[in-house]
Order: C-alpha cells, then structure tokens, then sequence
C-alpha cells in the first residue's frame, strides 16, 4: 500500500495532478471552428492533456467577436475547470464597440501568452486584385465596391482594416463572419473580394496574400510585404493566450501558468504551431497582464476616432 501511495506522489509530482483536478477541463474557443484560432487552441488542448493527464475538451462558443465566450467564462466556478483560449480582443477591442458589455475585464484572468496571431489581406488566385497597391487605387476609383470578410466586429482584423481605410481615405464594404472558418469558404467561392483572414489559417488555400497586417514581414511568408513597409498604418497582432474567471485561486494560476510553458516548449505543440505557420510566444500572466492593458489604452484612443458604429 504505502508503495502504490508513493507512486502516486511521484505522478502527481511530476504532471502537478492531484485528485481533485481529475475532472476535465473545458477549453472555451469564442470562435467558430474551422479557423486557425480553433485549429492551435485544439493543438494546445492536446498537449494539455497528455502532460496533465487529464481530459482537456474544447467546446466553441462563438459570436460577439469573442464575447459569448468570455461571458461564459466569467460566469464559471473558478476553480481552473474552465478556461478561455482567445485572442484579447474581447477584453481590448469590444468594450469601445459594444453599447452594453455583458461582463467587466476585471472579471478575466490572464494565465499566458501562448501567441501572436498574424493576420493578412488576401485574395483568390484568379482575383483581378493584384496587389495591396492594386487593392487601395480601385477602393479610391469606386468607394464601398470592394467587398471584404473579416472574423467579426471589433476583431483584430476588423480593426486594422478600419484604421488603412481612415488613413488612406478609403471605403471598403467590411463583412462580418464568425471567425475565418465560415469566412473563406465564401472568398473562395468567389462571394467576397478579399478577406482578412489569420496567416494560421490560409495554409494550403491557394490564396494570393496582398500583405500582412503587421510592421513586419512574418517568417512563414517572407515573400509577402508587411503594411509598415508599403507605408500603410501598422496594426497588433491578436494578443492570443489562456484566461481564467477571476477569483481563481493563486496556486492554481501559477499552476496554469507553469502548465502554459511546458506545453509551449513541447515538441508536439511546436509542431502543430509550425503546420499553421505560427510561431509560439509564451508571455507570464503578469507581462500578458500588462500587454493587454496597453493595448486596451491605444484602442480607448484609436477605436472613437475610426467612428465605428456600436453594436
């Protein structure tokens, strides 16, 4: 007996298990499935689950552009049970583009970092659109002609195009979806123009990528020009990590937060980070914590001017 208990010691010591975590835990992904937020927030659960030994299960709750999601997390036992796998936007984005927030960031706990989502405008390859330059002087020639998807409003993509636009003094006709999933069947299928998906979820698509919307070229597609060097307004990257209910005890934060690396320093997660062309970048809750609140204060500044209309 006193060796099968000291076996157990050694497993729970090493995975960080005890028997009350047995219960699985449920992986909120505040956006459709089929995108490439979806498909690394599966690849994290996975590798979750074979460090802990638990059953990580992933239920998508899309809609708001994330909020649907949060809401439900906020709602959740704190008791690490429930997380949120996500890009920020619901936390720095909507609370300057929804007239009634359905819950307070203070409501949210940030555990990591896991990495930043690059997004692109895009094109069919039989699309007459060439080029960003291409893109902007017919958007100038015929204002609100030019359709374009985009993950939902108030997302990252959403935003960074609303900001080209305001600055080039151009109007392109934004479509909202929920998430790049049920979006890129519809560029494909030659319903939209362009479209502003994630670099992580254009992999084998056959797309045209006019640009990334970033200050810098990314190293999955080392072709394609970032908007700072074509002289257009840079934008963030999605912020994306693991978030908590607040009120989640300490231990079990730095729990989480220790659990974040590991699966970030494995070879599976890596793996599935490179076949969607991402790369990982593990931040501590207290530097996501802060990264998140600077983001919230340029948006409480860019996102009034952009005059967008509130949900």
């Amino acid at each position: 007996m006193k060796k099968i208990l000291l076996s157990l010691m050694v497993v729970c010591g090493v995975t960080g298990v005890t028997a009350q975590d047995k219960r699985h835990v449920e992986v909120i992904l505040p956006y459709a499935a089929g995108g490439g937020v979806d498909a690394i927030g599966r690849a994290f659960a996975r590798e979750a689950s074979q460090i802990t030994g638990q059953n990580w299960v992933v239920v998508n709750r899309d809609g708001g552009a994330g909020v649907i999601g949060f809401t439900a997390l906020t709602r959740a036992a704190p008791d690490g049970n429930t997380l949120v796998f996500s890009p920020a936007s619901a936390l720095t984005n909507s609370p300057f583009l929804m007239k009634t927030m359905p819950f307070r960031n203070e409501q949210v706990e940030p555990v990591c970092q896991v990495f930043e989502n690059v997004f692109t405008l895009a094109v069919r390859q039989e699309s007459p659109i060439k080029s960003m330059q291409d893109l902007v002087a017919r958007a100038k020639a015929a204002p609100g002609s030019i359709s374009y998807g985009h993950a939902g409003n108030g997302s990252v993509p959403h935003l960074g195009v609303a900001a080209v636009e305001k600055e080039l003094g151009i109007e392109l006709n934004g479509i909202p979806f929920k998430g790049d999933g049920p979006m890129l069947p519809q560029l494909l299928g030659g319903q939209l123009d362009a479209a502003a998906p994630a670099l992580s979820s254009i992999k084998g698509k056959g797309l045209r990528v006019l640009a990334v919307l970033s200050d810098k070229r990314h190293p999955a597609m080392p072709e394609v020009p970032s908007l700072t060097e074509l002289g257009y307004p840079s934008v963030i990257p999605g912020l994306n990590g693991v978030y908590a209910p607040a009120g989640t005890p300490p231990e079990m934060l730095s729990k989480l937060q220790s659990l974040c690396q590991k699966v970030l320093e494995s070879d599976g997660f890596k793996q599935s980070a490179q076949s969607l062309q991402q790369v990982p970048a593990f931040l501590t809750a207290a530097q996501f914590k802060e990264r998140i609140q600077k983001t919230y204060r340029l948006h409480a500044d860019l996102i009034p001017r952009l005059n967008l209309e509130k949900n």
